[in-house]
């Protein structure tokens, strides 16, 4: 029998469920994710609810980016919202509206409350165990700005 750490939860993230957004709760957690972005050397943090970005950090800063980015982790969990999963990784390649160029990332997404996700624009230079230390305590303290 597994143990309560590893088991899976009993029903789907409620991802249809949006929080109100504090200013406050913005502030704090626009500092973790300054913190966690700079934890890994930059890498793009963005905290979303249902496609709208919340707070964002690292070196993603061109706003049209970072839009796509949270359209996209928006879809890739209501595309999954019958999983019963907290986090996803996935390899997207598409060509944003208006450009020519393919653009091509890796997503690591948290759930942490509702409809809010926190996402990684995961360089693969980074190990997998190591991106998903720094994001837990992360979550962590954004389960608790969020009062979860």
């Amino acid at each position: 029998m597994l143990s309560q750490r590893f088991q899976l939860p009993d029903a789907p993230p409620a991802l249809e469920q949006r929080t109100p957004v504090t200013r406050q709760q913005r502030q704090d957690a626009l500092k973790q994710i300054n913190d966690l972005s700079a934890a890994l050397d930059s890498m793009p943090v963005l905290l979303t609810q249902d496609g709208e970005v919340i707070c964002s950090a690292g070196m993603m800063t061109e706003e049209t980016s970072l839009e796509h980015v949270a359209r996209t982790v928006a879809r890739l969990w209501r595309d999954g919202s019958n999983r019963l999963a907290r986090e996803l990784i996935r390899f997207e390649e598409e060509i944003v509206e208006g450009e020519t160029e393919r653009f091509s990332f890796f997503l690591y997404s948290v759930h942490i409350s509702g409809a809010v996700t926190l996402t990684l624009g995961w360089n693969p230079s980074l190990s997998l165990t190591q991106l998903r230390a720094e994001a837990t305590d992360v979550k962590t303290a954004l389960q608790r700005i969020f009062q979860t």
